[in-house]
């Protein structure tokens, strides 16, 4: 089966400012249960559905064939990273993603 018939990302709930584009963190367990192939795809898909939304939500859901999911977090949203709430070095050390199994959360 193709790489991307096992992953499907869900629908967003709601339209986001956020870029996912922070240093990003996988799990451990992640890292350990997903083949590379498969992570490196739901990046692509994750980066190239953010080129064309222009934004998303925070929460991206992946769900796979056999009903795991996995959940892509980002931190910082555009606006955040803008105002004067956080200061430089905060957004430095706020601005990433993680990538986790949903019972990880």
């Amino acid at each position: 089966m193709a790489t991307e018939n096992k992953w499907v990302r869900q629908p967003q709930e709601r339209k986001g400012e956020y870029f996912f584009n922070g240093k990003s963190y996988i799990t451990t367990n992640l890292m350990n249960e997903i083949p590379n192939d498969e992570i490196i795809w739901i990046i692509s898909d994750l980066k190239e559905f953010i080129q064309k939304e222009q934004g998303i939500d925070y929460l991206v859901v992946y769900i796979h064939s056999d009903g795991r999911k996995i959940f892509c977090i980002d931190q910082l949203s555009k606006s955040m990273m803008e105002n004067d709430l956080y200061s430089k070095e905060e957004i430095e050390k706020y601005n990433y993603w993680t990538m986790l199994f949903a019972e990880e959360y």
